[in-house]
């Protein structure tokens, strides 16, 4: 027996090749094999399933692409327009106020280049204070105390119990990669301005900044795209969130462009409509019957399906082809793993 194979048996449970390299990468395997007894074995195992349940773990990615009819493109320059129409007569508290003191106070009214922003983001990193937020979650029974205390700008105490979870957060932007932002300084204004178009206009985060920073005009409208994956499963699943007025056809291709960018073909292989009812068929037979004969299933497959019925050479290539059709439909399905990364 294989080393392989014995860690299956250990473990009750099928080991796909990836995820075997993964724990190999990781000395796992190579701990179980120098294991001096049978305590240092069931050590060795406990880690490799821990290492393989954190991989089973549901996992989510987002994304976005672009809606680029000459419509989208079309909104996304009168919102343009109209932002910076207004622009010049927004107050305080309002929503593009940000954007009017970033362009009047740091930019001084003349916008830099599109090949500058990483620059100019890098420059005023240090601009500012920072800004340590920390988000508490505290129980019902200090909270009048706390909001009392907060409200009258005094101190607050809060006792063992009464932090039920505690979280640090730093407010970031991303472009190409990760800036954190410090309190009162050019970053932050940015980072509200930015907030405020994403929320209002439905624009990509890149496209708001290159905006505020460059008044470019956005190429069309963010699709967002949320991607799932669950390996004990092996299935995965998209979410696609698309504006209303989208003809049916451009969420078709929206969909298309999705599937292809995770290395998903347009067109089942191998595995026809015909076959797939078949397999449909004998396994919801086999439920109800699971000691049913080839032959049984196949004379009740004709009882059924007077108009398609199955003849003699048909049924042993289709008998004898099932556990290929079973990998082949599984293999159409499931995750492929590599496309993950």
């Amino acid at each position: 027996m294989t080393i392989q194979a014995e860690i299956e048996r250990r473990l009750r449970l099928k080991i796909p090749p990836w995820l075997w390299r993964e724990l190999e990468r990781a000395g796992l395997i190579g701990a179980w094999e120098l294991a001096a007894d049978a305590k240092e074995e069931r050590e060795a195992l406990a880690d490799i399933r821990k290492f393989i349940k954190h991989f089973m773990q549901p996992k989510a990615q987002s994304g976005t692409v672009y809606s680029t009819s000459a419509l989208a493109r079309a909104f996304v320059a009168m919102q343009a327009r109209e932002i910076s129409e207004q622009l010049p007569l927004v107050e305080q508290d309002e929503w593009l106020y940000p954007l009017r003191v970033l362009r009047e106070r740091y930019l001084q009214g003349a916008f830099i280049p599109l090949e500058q922003v990483p620059d100019w983001l890098r420059q005023h990193l240090t601009d500012g204070k920072p800004l340590p937020s920390t988000w508490l979650a505290i129980a019902p029974q200090a909270e009048s105390r706390v909001l009392e205390a907060i409200r009258n700008r005094q101190p607050v105490v809060l006792e063992h119990g009464e932090v039920l979870k505690g979280e640090a957060r730093c407010e970031t932007l991303h472009y190409d990669k990760v800036y954190a932002v410090r309190f009162d300084g050019a970053l932050y204004c940015l980072w509200q301005a930015v907030q405020a178009l994403v929320r209002v206009c439905g624009w990509d985060e890149r496209d708001a900044i290159e905006f505020a920073l460059c008044n470019r005009i956005p190429e069309g409208l963010a699709i967002k795209v949320k991607l799932e994956w669950n390996l004990t499963s092996g299935l995965s699943f998209v979410s696609v969130r698309v504006p209303l007025y989208l003809k049916p056809e451009e969420v078709a291709q929206v969909y298309s462009q999705v599937r292809r960018a995770n290395k998903r073909k347009a067109r089942y292989k191998g595995i026809s409509e015909f076959t797939a009812r078949f397999v449909r068929f004998v396994e919801a037979y086999r439920l109800q019957h699971p000691r049913a004969k080839w032959k049984a299933i196949i004379a009740e497959w004709n009882r059924q399906h007077p108009q398609e019925p199955i003849s003699e050479k048909r049924a042993r290539s289709l008998i004898t082809n099932y556990p290929r059709s079973l990998r082949l439909i599984a293999n159409q399905v499931q995750v492929e793993i590599e496309a993950w990364g």
